[in-house]
């Protein structure tokens, strides 16, 4: 291309237009336009490690391939490896391996000619375990020049997929060592001097252990080296492990155990690796398949070498020996449905617990996980000095600035209009919001067996909090009591039609109480009401109705309540935000909410974008990704000329026409660095082809940013009194574009928020493309700015609202249910009065999704 995409002017012909779109992958990443001065500059510590040298030799690359019939497990790859290098197969020469299908060296390998080789490899036996034979084929695949990385940190190159390869080639040579000496689980490293593990419950225990890999750092690399913690199955026998599970003691279990704790256990212990302990020296392996349906009492096999049938207890009894004593328990059934009997089985070291966890144990898991920046720090260096052997670094600690908080402004009338948040908080105290829209009809709708008197006093309250915010509340709701095991879709219309009979205006929300524990019903609820009532709901669990008195509580619900009826909670003072305000721009925010993993259902992407000046009122988008755990948006050109249509209708000139954002700044969350360019690629171009279809002349400028918040980079000040918050924690502001960040890349790491508890997570923004020319202090303190302005609290957020509200759409999406033939769980044609509001789309892989109501469209529903 002649010109780069941000030269593009009112000029530019729709040709040369259609043509970048075409050559998606000339599109240039964003160049650092120098680095922030604004804010107090403080010393402040990292985990990261400069690495003072690199190889001087070429890395070769080889495929290290295993021949058999069945898969080979990754600790099997490595015995097999080891054992090589021990019998000096390869030569001499240091080879590291990736557990997968990867080796390196640092000189060629002795192969021959052909860069192909064949090798026989017999593992000797062990005990009674027989020896094994194996082919192993090692092929050349390419040299590997660590000239180029050198030159990525200098900033003399871009990044590219030789850099890529570089970086996975040094983590594999770094985490070699450690994968031999240490417990490995993916990427985490668990020593076994490490602390105690913490047990959790239902036979799960957490154990903490770090991970470590390399980055890029201004002109060079660096080791970053963080906490990390997983679930295990603790290794022990299996009746310890069935006593945990059941919280019974194992003397008890002698006496069998309920259908009910058998199902229990055979979901837990489904595919569990266990040995046996009958056999002497030669202890088998297993993974467990199942439970037997009967006792071991009652249980019988085809013994074929006597020609009958032999009961589980007497042939152990008769060929090993043993006396089983836990006759009452199911056996274990493992490959070819053989028995194993309980007791005589132990659980392998180091499983990791995969199945799907419950919110009480995330809460735990959080709550053990959650170290105060100076302990983790402790624990950290600890890793440091005793697993890596690493010497710490001293001299990054000198590299932060602290912005400045935004003055966050209100209704004029309000006592205190304008103020300026400390530590990242502030509260509603003797504040009104700037934009309202009186709640003229409401009602409630109770789930609960809560006295129906003390819901009016809540409701007393919440609506003098309301008049107290300058919502005006007149009137009482009607309270609709409804039993929780009683029809959800009934309550809702029986709800409605009281209000309707309150007064003759359509009804504007229904609060909903529910029961602490019943994720269910919240679920029905919004699916209902976003899908086919097209009416704002807002679920109240039922013990904050003891708290009417609370008004932190009752002041985020108004929070909630006015965004969800279009009202503005609170704006920044004009001159604070000119990048957006002087300029009519949109803020969009993208994330892509996956299933779990074993979950047969699809990736969920969902779109967020501002549509008046203030960057405080959004409306959102979501769609469907035909391709599984795929990265990319696929339907991001139509979720963004919908929004950019929303834009134009909301925002008009004197004369009445409609205004389009002349600038768009795009923040993807969900983004590694692998998939930069692949993101960069795709969905910078569907942007362009929907402004193609909105616009008529002049293209908006673009900014695209990703924004990375599952990174292990962490910070605390050298100085904690004066730098630090009651935690030990950066301040809200703390900015940091030096030293860790590469030198010609736009990149910054900006710690928004004061952190409840433990250390603090900061959000990577890396800025792909920008055709807005932002300075970095610009750029800094517009993101920064932008977290103060969360409809749902009075508390700067970690990441941009944009994306906030994008993932809050997508798991509102991920909640409604869905299934392979209709229109969701639920079909309502016999309801046409219901339906006629909601739209239904074709299905993508066999999945039909209920889509928003036209009511809401316009609405910010999902807060």
């Amino acid at each position: 291309m002649s010109k780069r995409l941000s030269e593009n002017s009112s000029e530019t012909s729709k040709k040369s237009r259609n043509s970048e779109i075409r050559n998606a992958v000339d599109l240039k990443v964003a160049v650092r336009p120098g680095f922030g001065t604004e804010g107090n500059r403080f010393r402040i510590k990292t985990n990261n490690l400069r690495i003072l040298m690199l190889p001087k030799e070429n890395f070769y690359h080889y495929k290290f391939v295993i021949t058999t019939p069945i898969k080979v497990r990754t600790h099997l790859a490595f015995k097999i490896f080891s054992y090589m290098g021990l019998q000096n197969y390869f030569g001499g020469t240091q080879v590291v391996f990736d557990g997968n299908s990867s080796i390196y060296t640092s000189r060629p390998l002795p192969i021959g000619n052909d860069d192909e080789a064949k090798i026989d490899v017999t593992l000797p036996a062990e005990g009674r375990m027989r020896s094994k034979n194996f082919i192993i084929i090692i092929q050349k695949v390419t040299q590997i020049n660590l000239q180029s990385i050198k030159e990525y940190v200098n900033g003399t190159s871009p990044f590219t997929s030789e850099i890529q390869t570089c970086l996975s080639v040094l983590n594999t040579v770094l985490n070699y060592k450690p994968r031999n000496t240490y417990l490995v689980v993916k990427n985490g490293i668990f020593p076994e001097n490490f602390d105690r593990p913490k047990y959790l419950g239902n036979g799960i225990e957490l154990k903490q252990g770090y991970c470590q890999s390399i980055r890029p750092g201004t002109e060079q690399l660096m080791v970053n080296v963080d906490v990390c913690a997983a679930c295990f199955y603790p290794a022990c026998t299996l009746l310890q492990f069935v006593s945990m599970i059941l919280k019974k003691n194992i003397d008890s279990l002698r006496r069998g155990i309920t259908d009910n704790e058998k199902r229990q256990l055979e979901y837990i212990l489904k595919e569990v690796k266990i040995r046996v302990n009958h056999r002497g020296e030669h202890q088998p392996r297993f993974k467990i398949e199942r439970l037997s349906s009967q006792a071991t009492d009652y249980l019988m096999f085809r013994n074929e070498k006597e020609g009958r049938d032999v009961s589980v207890v007497h042939y152990f009894a008769q060929q090993y020996n043993r006396q089983l004593e836990f006759r009452c328990l199911p056996c274990v059934v493992v490959k070819k449905s053989n028995f194993i009997p309980i007791e005589l089985c132990e659980v392998l070291p180091g499983q990791k617990f995969e199945k799907p966890i419950d919110d009480k144990l995330k809460a735990d898991i959080i709550k053990f996980t959650c170290i105060k920046p100076r302990d983790r720090f402790k624990v950290i260096e600890k890793g440091i000095e005793t697993c890596f052997k690493y010497k710490e670094d001293e001299n990054l600690n000198d590299f932060a600035r602290l912005l400045k908080p935004p003055i966050v402004a209100y209704d004029k009338k309000s006592q205190e209009p304008e103020f300026q948040p400390r530590f990242g908080r502030w509260n509603l105290m003797n504040k009104s919001f700037p934009s309202i829209r009186p709640l003229e009809n409401w009602s409630i709708l109770m789930l609960t067996r809560d006295p129906v008197q003390m819901v009016e006093n809540f409701a007393r309250e919440l609506s003098k909090t309301l008049n107290e915010r300058g919502m005006p509340v007149n009137t009482l709701p009607k309270i609709i009591p409804e039993n929780l095991q009683g029809d959800i879709e009934k309550g809702l219309v029986i709800a409605i039609d009281k209000a309707k009979v309150n007064k003759n205006i359509p009804v504007q929300i229904i609060l909903v109480f529910i029961p602490r524990k019943a994720s269910q019903p919240y679920g029905r609820i919004k699916q209902l009401s976003d899908t086919v009532l097209g009416i704002p709901t807002q679920c109240i669990v039922s013990d904050k109705l003891r708290r009417s008195g609370d008004k932190g509580l009752l002041s985020n619900l108004a929070l909630k309540i006015n965004a969800k009826l279009g009202g503005r909670n609170c704006s920044l003072r004009g001159d604070q935000l000119d990048s957006v305000t002087k300029v009519p721009t949109m803020i969009m925010g993208a994330d892509i909410s996956h299933p779990a993993v074993g979950v047969n259902q699809p990736s969920i992407a969902a779109v967020c974008g501002s549509v008046e000046k203030t960057g405080m009122v959004y409306n959102g988008r979501y769609s469907i990704n035909k391709e599984i755990r795929n990265e990319t948006i696929e339907n991001l050109e139509e979720m963004t000329t919908d929004l950019l249509r929303l834009f134009l209708e909301r925002n008009k000139r004197k004369d009445g026409k409609g205004v389009l954002p002349q600038r768009i700044i795009f923040y993807r969350d969900g983004v590694s660095e692998g998939q930069f360019r692949s993101v960069l690629n795709r969905e910078v171009i569907a942007l362009k082809k929907a402004f193609e279809k909105v616009y008529s002349d002049k293209m908006p400028t673009l900014t695209f940013v990703i924004a990375q918040k599952r990174h292990h980079t962490r910070f605390v000040p050298i100085d904690s009194r004066a730098n630090g918050d009651r935690n030990g924690n950066c301040q809200p502001g703390t900015c940091v574009d030096t030293e860790i960040v590469h030198k010609k890349e736009f990149d910054f790491y900006l710690q928004s928020h004061a952190g409840i508890q433990g250390t603090v997570r900061s959000t990577h923004y890396y800025v792909l493309y920008d055709e807005n020319n932002f300075s970095a202090d610009e750029f800094q303190n517009m993101t920064y700015r932008l977290c103060y302005l969360y409809a749902r609290c009075t508390i700067a957020t970690s990441i941009v609202p944009a994306i906030a509200y994008a993932h809050l759409l997508a798991s509102r999406v991920r909640l409604y249910p869905m299934n392979r033939s209709g229109r969701g769980e639920n079909n309502y044609d016999d309801d046409k009065n219901m339906s006629e509001n909601s739209i239904y789309p074709g299905s993508n892989n066999n999945f039909d999704y209920p889509q928003i109501s036209q009511k809401l469209e316009k609405l910010m529903y999902f807060v």
